[in-house]
């Protein structure tokens, strides 16, 4: 009788750890959105109070979980010394049998159905876990507080589920796993690094922006509007640091559109808008926040003295997100340029498996995608021009800079090479430079001959 008893009694165990387990799981996998759509369409409470307090609730599951768990192992234990004289030989056997029931019908299988059909699980343990809840009172803070001052400055509350960084560590596991997609982890990981990210890293520094003169005709207005590809440009008055107003090339193709055939045109800063300033340590998502609501594209950075920083538009604060947005205005070279003699002007986000297959090498590379990537690591430091470094035979040269962050865009990949073609070469890769800064010089000199400063806006 005590035998069938104690099999009874470790079989109810039993049956409530793996229904705990699973219900353990699966509010846990559960998105809260999800559970907030099923409780606004259930008929009882249950489920909205634990999504009011679901810290309470999830600890007092976790109690009565480990309680049943308990309460099987000691069953079980009580249950063959019942049935064998030898206590060692049946705390062994015990140990044994109970272990595996355990694993495979409280650790394994329960978590897998919780996950698998979540929804079901929560919608039907949900009265039980808030009974459980109720039953226990305010046991589980207690037992929680307790836990706190046996390891003091643990997290508590929402803080103990799951932080920033164990959030970014999933999402590289679950890219390693191919569960999601590379670019889809880089857009997730790109959603966390603009909350740290100020508006000074991500503007148009003064030096490259694109402007007009105060005073312009809206013809010379149209021809700096053509020649950029820009559609909204600051308007400078006697210098950078006073900026008038941002013109709009729609509102020069309206007025030029309503003005008489003798009518005189106005000045561009007569129908400029009017200036949306930032400072420069402003974090991107609140002025990306702000210039949603203002339904504005384009502001005009300040530094701490109050001068002109650079200029900052819609754009660039998505493009941090997204990743570079390469539109009809934009040109883009090709990755891969051959220049003869075993040299290679190739993109700094070309892939380094890419650059190996140029070269017929094995360049696999756990850590880095690029090979501006792949520079950058053999450096120890942010590459700039003129930087150099030697990556299993190949010499890597940073060429030149882009973008608004004026990052390292090109480099020339070099294969080994015997000693004696070694001098020959070098002069014809140093002409080639020299040719390619002459060119990119002569046409700065040409931009800035056009009396303008740096980048404006697109459409």
């Amino acid at each position: 009788m005590i035998t069938l008893a104690l099999t009874a009694m470790g079989l109810v165990f039993l049956a409530f750890a793996a229904v705990l387990t699973a219900a353990d799981a699966a509010f846990n996998f559960f998105p809260r959105h999800d559970a907030e759509i099923v409780a606004a369409h259930s008929r009882g409470v249950s489920l909205a109070k634990i999504m009011a307090a679901p810290v309470t609730h999830m600890n007092a599951l976790r109690f009565w979980r480990v309680f049943f768990e308990m309460a099987v192992a000691v069953s079980g234990a009580v249950l063959f010394l019942n049935l064998m004289d030898n206590i060692w030989l049946a705390g062994l056997v015990a140990t044994a049998v109970i272990t595996v029931i355990a694993f495979v019908l409280v650790g394994v299988s329960p978590r897998q159905l919780g996950r698998l059909h979540s929804a079901a699980v929560v919608g039907r343990t949900a009265a039980l876990v808030r009974f459980l809840c109720w039953l226990l009172g305010p046991v589980p803070g207690w037992l929680v507080r307790l836990g706190n001052i046996v390891a003091p400055g643990a997290p508590i509350g929402d803080d103990a589920f799951v932080s920033e960084e164990e959030f970014r560590e999933f999402v590289d596991r679950a890219s390693d796993s191919e569960m999601i997609e590379d670019n889809e982890a880089e857009l997730i990981q790109s959603v966390f690094d603009l909350g740290d990210t100020v508006v000074r890293s991500v503007m148009v520094p003064r030096t490259d922006m694109v402007g007009i003169d105060k005073g312009s005709t809206l013809a010379e207005a149209m021809t700096l509007f053509l020649d950029s590809g820009y559609s909204r440009i600051p308007v400078i008055g006697d210098n950078t640091d006073q900026i008038l107003g941002i013109l709009y090339l729609k509102d020069v193709v309206a007025t030029e559109h309503r003005l008489a055939a003798d009518g005189t045109a106005p000045a561009v800063e007569i129908i400029a808008r009017a200036v949306r300033y930032v400072p420069d340590s402003k974090l991107v998502t609140d002025l990306l926040k702000e210039l949603q609501v203002e339904s504005t594209h384009v502001a005009i950075v300040i530094d701490e003295y109050g001068g002109t920083a650079g200029l900052v538009t819609l754009e660039d604060l998505i493009e941090e997100i997204v990743g570079e947005i390469v539109d009809e205005y934009d040109s883009e070279a090709p990755e891969v340029q051959d220049l003869g003699h075993g040299r290679y002007l190739v993109s700094a986000r070309l892939g380094v498996d890419d650059l190996g297959e140029l070269f017929g090498l094995d360049l696999d590379d756990d850590e880095v995608d690029t090979v501006g990537g792949l520079l950058a690591k053999h450096l120890g430091r942010v590459p700039i021009v003129g930087s150099e470094a030697q990556v299993a035979g190949i010499r890597l040269h940073a060429q030149r800079l882009e973008g608004r962050r004026n990052r390292v865009s090109h480099i020339i990949a070099t294969a080994p090479l015997p000693a004696d073609t070694e001098s020959t070469t070098d002069n014809a890769f140093n002409a080639t430079i020299l040719h390619d800064d002459d060119s990119n010089s002569a046409g700065n000199r040409a931009d800035n001959s056009a009396g303008n400063s740096a980048t404006g806006s697109k459409a």
